[in-house]
């Protein structure tokens, strides 16, 4: 058999690699192996809300933080006087409806007058003109009962436009203290922003910010690593999806521990990738790599450690080396 081999080199060749071809076709049967996993856990990247310089940094690189921590803080003082103005042009706006609500209550009264007036002016009328048509009342009494009359009427038709008038004006006071309140609550919103805190607990990744900066809104000033979800991602080549499903059993180091085999299990499968890096970026984009010249897709694959080894530390996006079987 040697000699034959010997013999026929190139035809050794080509059967060896046939038969790993085979070996290796065959294999994804059975398991899917990848180098290409890392580790990683939910982030928070908390960025600036509000614009100013920072004022306090509460932290520094890979510190602990229990949830509601004190992380970094904006400069508050513009902050408080926008709410100290505002607060004031409340109250002003609050005052000036309140002197409109008074001012109507002024003009319902001297309409009231006005009507009572004009209802005495015009009994005075009718009996003139009764008095007129018996000849018991002159010319000259007929002329001051109808100007009198025609002047009352004037006096009640202003104290009623005058009525219109202000509660129109206190709808417009009540627009301006409605204004003026959103105008305070946003200050006051935007002066809480300018505490930042720790929205869940973890460690504080490296970050660059430094007391001074002048952050603009979005800026982002540092990350906190959280222990929620624990896991490794696996890109794994799209020819083993058909095979893949939850809960099957995974073996895999970490680079962190590389000598040390950990069991875990498949808790979630993507179920799709993005093509291109310009995709929408809700789409997981994973590069192709090159495999047998074709250029296969590949898809993450979280995996969760069924204990995660209590004296293991735990580095977001460190290397891990998995072996799924089927």
């Amino acid at each position: 058999m040697i000699d034959w081999l010997m013999k026929r080199p190139a035809s050794s060749v080509l059967g060896g690699c046939l038969v790993l071809f085979l070996l290796y076709e065959l294999s994804v049967v059975f398991f899917a192996y990848t180098g290409d996993a890392y580790v990683t856990s939910d982030t928070v990247t908390l960025a600036a809300e509000i614009e100013g310089p920072i004022a306090t940094l509460d932290v520094r690189d890979n510190q602990v933080v229990a949830k509601g921590a004190p992380l970094f803080t904006i400069d508050p003082t513009p902050y408080r006087l926008a709410v100290d103005e505002s607060a004031a042009a409340l109250a002003n706006a609050e005052a000036t409806l309140a002197l409109s609500r008074d001012r109507l209550t002024a003009s319902q009264a001297d309409l009231a007058s006005a009507q009572a007036s004009e209802t005495a002016a015009r009994e005075t009328y009718n009996r003139v003109s009764s008095l007129a048509r018996s000849d018991f009342a002159s010319g000259q009494a007929i002329d001051d009962t109808t100007r009198d009359l025609a002047t009352a009427a004037a006096r009640a038709a202003a104290a009623a436009a005058d009525v219109d008038v202000a509660r129109q004006t206190i709808a417009v006071n009540a627009a301006s203290v409605q204004q003026a309140q959103a105008t305070l609550n946003r200050a006051r919103y935007e002066l809480g922003k300018t505490a930042v805190v720790a929205p869940d607990a973890g460690r504080v990744a490296p970050f660059t910010a430094r007391v001074g900066d002048y952050l603009q809104v979005g800026n982002q000033v540092l990350t906190l690593v959280t222990d929620n979800r624990r896991r490794v991602v696996a890109n794994l080549s799209e020819r083993h999806l058909a095979r893949l499903r939850p809960g099957q059993r995974v073996w895999l180091t970490l680079g962190s521990q590389p000598w040390v085999v950990h069991a875990g299990r498949v808790t979630s499968i993507a179920p799709g990738v993005a093509r291109s890096p310009t995709a929408p970026l809700t789409l997981p984009y994973v590069d192709p790599t090159t495999d047998w010249v074709r250029l296969p897709r590949r898809f993450p694959v979280d995996i969760a450690l069924d204990t995660w080894p209590a004296d293991l530390g735990f580095y977001l996006g460190a290397d891990a080396r998995v072996l799924v079987v089927f």
